[in-house]
């Protein structure tokens, strides 16, 4: 049996090769590395430049941003962050679920209040705007990037050289 084409509708397009290629992340953006890019074969380099150019004039007027903001990061789990991590994200971990011990207790009977409220489930975790992470949930902390910037960067032979 022949099998047929997929029809070219927007729906298709939608769920197509490109959101296949970005497989179940929830990525918006194709981050792609000059430095990488420029030490590619000239045909593909060719290539490349061909479908960005393509693209650009398909969405010329379609309001986009100025510009972007792009850092190098590693990526963690929340409930695997260091206290220092989770300050420099913003991150606030409360055991207590909002509760807070009440003010005239000394220190023993805070510990007690504590042992009594702590949950069996866990901190809740909170980002800096107030919305609750899993602490399974993945977030991204900035790190060094290990390619060097495209003016600095040595050539560097992608596999297709060998």
């Amino acid at each position: 049996m022949t099998e047929q084409p997929v029809p070219d509708t927007p729906h298709n397009r939608m769920s197509g090769p490109i959101h296949g290629w970005f497989s179940l992340s929830y990525s918006n953006y194709l981050v792609a590395n000059r430095a990488l890019m420029q030490c590619m074969p000239l045909g593909w380099q060719d290539r490349m430049v061909a479908c960005l150019e393509e693209m650009r004039e398909a969405f010329e007027g379609v309001p986009q941003a100025e510009g972007f903001r792009v850092e190098a990061a590693t990526e963690h789990e929340v409930s695997d962050l260091t206290e220092e991590q989770q300050r420099e994200l913003g991150i606030t971990e409360d055991w207590y679920r909002g509760e807070t011990p009440p003010h005239w207790l000394d220190a023993d009977e805070i510990r007690e209040w504590e042992a009594e409220h702590e949950d069996p489930d866990g901190p809740a975790y909170h980002d800096r705007d107030g919305n609750e992470l899993e602490s399974h949930q993945r977030v991204l902390l900035p790190a060094v990037d290990p390619v060097p910037h495209y003016r600095h960067a040595p050539y560097i032979a992608p596999k297709t050289d060998a």
